[in-house]
């Protein structure tokens, strides 16, 4: 049972430090990301493939880039300014990226993994007022730098998205990695959203 215990301590300990420094850098940052679902209950719906067939394309389209249609969400990430003051956040682009985290029965995700082109692609840069918000759509589980990662549902059942977005802010935030032009990087975290999926 001690021994037990004591693994379970070893586990958690990274897991939990890590969380604590996401709250952290959460609470320096004057702009906090909320995820927003429209709809929350999904259609399972696999191209008419038993779901080995599915996970099978998911696995061949790596190298080639030519994935599957990918479950179409209804779906935002909003980030709000909540400070008094005016600021100014990177969106889009290589220098911000949205990262997606599904749980659930049936998770697969597939990353490309073939040569990309070597321009760096310029980030747009929103003036936020206080308490004035940037709306990023999610129209399908499509995410990371140049939407090259891909997560699919393969199983009916409940799952959970989680979603984060890491950019740069201006005035930088005390203790953010310099991003320069005044800009500090920060990784904003959403609270992950429930979603049922069911058999068609």
């Amino acid at each position: 049972m001690r021994k037990t215990f004591g693994v379970t301590v070893l586990v958690l300990a990274p897991l939990l430090a890590a969380r604590a420094e996401e709250k952290k850098e959460q609470a320096k940052s004057p702009v906090t990301a909320k995820l927003v679902a429209k709809k929350t209950t999904y259609p399972l719906d696999l191209g008419g493939m038993s779901a080995d067939e599915y996970k099978k394309t998911i696995q061949n389209a790596e190298k080639a880039g030519r994935f599957p249609a990918g479950p179409a969400v209804e779906m935002s990430l909003e980030l709000t300014n909540t400070s008094d003051k005016e600021v100014k956040i990177w969106v889009g682009g290589d220098a911000a990226t949205l990262i997606l985290d599904l749980k659930g029965p049936g998770v697969v995700t597939g990353n490309y993994k073939g040569p990309m082109t070597t321009e760096f692609r310029v980030p747009k840069t929103v003036t936020l007022a206080p308490g004035k918000s940037e709306t990023i759509p999610i129209t399908t589980l499509t995410y990371g730098a140049r939407g090259t990662s891909h997560v699919y549902w393969t199983q009916p059942g409940e799952y959970t998205l989680g979603a984060s977005y890491a950019t740069a802010i201006s005035p930088a935030p005390p203790g953010t990695k310099d991003a320069g032009e005044g800009f500090g990087r920060v990784n904003l975290v959403a609270e992950p959203v429930k979603i049922k999926v069911e058999a068609k």
